[in-house]
């Protein structure tokens, strides 16, 4: 495939992101996007409008083009390795123990419920987003489990097994997912009223979602622990991405597999980690230089993937 036709691929799938956030710290700047409505904004998106994407997802998917089980599997477990790869890492080369935990969160835990729903939506449209609502979800509550993890390790403190799973047991993108299964398994068919009303608030989730992402990035924050923001982003948007898509291509799954799993891992640090960080009573700053920093960086870094996947016909 020729590479200009490659890069306008890549761009598809970025650019549009690219402008939506810029244009959030635009409209900040502008005094349209508020602190107090960016945070209800981002309460509505995770609690009302993503599940309703995700349940509408699950709902329209034709599950024999479903990637397999197999390769959710293999998301999850690409997804421990590489976490127990990062705390021997850190354990061996940061000195001070109380950064060791958000500098592994910030590697690890991807934005995928939010940006990458939207790379794979660019890329694929809604067949792709049906197909990677599941991996997700999947992905989501491994993501919580290991951060708590990882976090008390550095910060201390106790995190009881109760906890975790309540917090999984309540958590809105699981609920939505687990509940569109059956009307999806069985074919039960659901109200229109209810289907159009669902949509309205599905089409507003990555709009504003991106919109609130953009709001609350913080480049003046972008100060101190400059070795291990550079670090976690290598990790974040570079590392993480190739070793889990090569090992996918070398396991032989489909090319549809193949690019939402790039997708997915190529996706910035989620803004999850400074809110967990900052409750735990860690570095802020840095969780906070982390995800600005992957934010940006991730519009170039998946461009460059996506160029090189399309052009040697990986993605398709």
């Amino acid at each position: 495939m020729d590479l200009l036709a490659s890069l306008l691929f890549s761009l598809s799938i970025t650019g549009p992101i690219c402008v939506i956030l810029l244009l959030g710290i635009w409209l900040k700047r502008l005094g349209l996007l508020p602190e107090p409505f960016t945070e209800s904004a981002s309460r509505l998106v995770f609690q009302v409008t993503l599940p309703a994407l995700l349940f509408l997802s699950i709902l329209g998917t034709n599950f024999a083009t479903m990637p397999s089980p197999w390769f959710i599997g293999y998301g999850l477990l690409a997804t421990v390795a590489s976490y127990l790869v990062l705390e021997l890492l850190a354990g061996h080369f940061i000195g001070e123990q109380r950064l060791r935990g958000i500098f592994v969160q910030g590697s690890f835990r991807g934005n995928s419920a939010i940006i990458g729903l939207a790379y794979v939506q660019n890329a694929y449209g809604h067949e792709g987003l049906g197909a990677a609502a599941l991996y997700v979800g999947a992905v989501t509550v491994l993501y919580n489990i290991l951060a708590v993890i990882t976090l008390t390790r550095s910060l201390g403190g106790a995190a009881g097994i109760r906890p975790i799973l309540l917090g999984i047991i309540k958590n809105p993108l699981i609920i939505a997912i687990v509940a569109a299964l059956p009307f999806s398994l069985l074919g039960i068919k659901m109200p229109q009223l209810l289907l159009t009303t669902g949509g309205y608030f599905a089409n507003m989730t990555l709009p504003l979602a991106l919109l609130c992402t953009g709001a609350s990035l913080s480049l003046g924050a972008l100060r101190g622990g400059a070795a291990l923001t550079g670090w976690a982003s290598v990790m974040r948007l570079c590392l993480i991405p190739a070793v889990f898509t090569l090992g996918a291509a070398l396991l032989g799954f489909s090319h549809l597999e193949l690019g939402i799993l790039f997708l997915i891992s190529a996706t910035p640090t989620a803004a999850a980690s400074y809110v967990m960080t900052r409750a735990m009573g860690g570095d802020s700053v840095l969780a906070a230089n982390i995800i600005a920093t992957t934010t940006l960086g991730s519009l170039v870094t998946t461009s460059l993937g996506a160029t090189l996947m399309n052009y040697l016909g990986l993605m398709y």
